[in-house]
């Protein structure tokens, strides 16, 4: 499988990683997607058009991929919050008991 195959499995797997919301393959995945960017950037084909146009789709994806990890911490923070007040209000009250 050639450079430009490559980057596009990692980025059908990474989209498949995103849809099913699975953090921990899309961990996996960036480290083998910068791995793989990092050969393509001395590679042969580092001109080949064909080559830019995977990256490219693979930058927009990355866009995309970061404004979804923000979204899940910023829920994941607000759970956090939420349970913090709750133990909170649960020790306050068993301390009137």
């Amino acid at each position: 499988m050639n450079v430009i195959q490559s980057i596009a499995a990692l980025k059908a797997s990474l989209q498949e990683a995103l849809a099913q919301q699975d953090w921990e393959a899309m961990g996996e995945l960036d480290r083998r997607c910068r791995a793989l960017v990092a050969e393509a950037a001395v590679g042969d084909a580092s001109g080949d058009p064909a080559l830019r146009e995977q990256l490219e789709e693979l930058s927009r994806l990355y866009v995309v991929l970061q404004q979804a990890a923000r979204t899940e911490r910023d829920r994941v923070a607000s759970e956090l919050t939420r349970l913090n007040q709750s133990k909170q209000v649960n020790q306050a009250y068993r301390s009137l008991e």
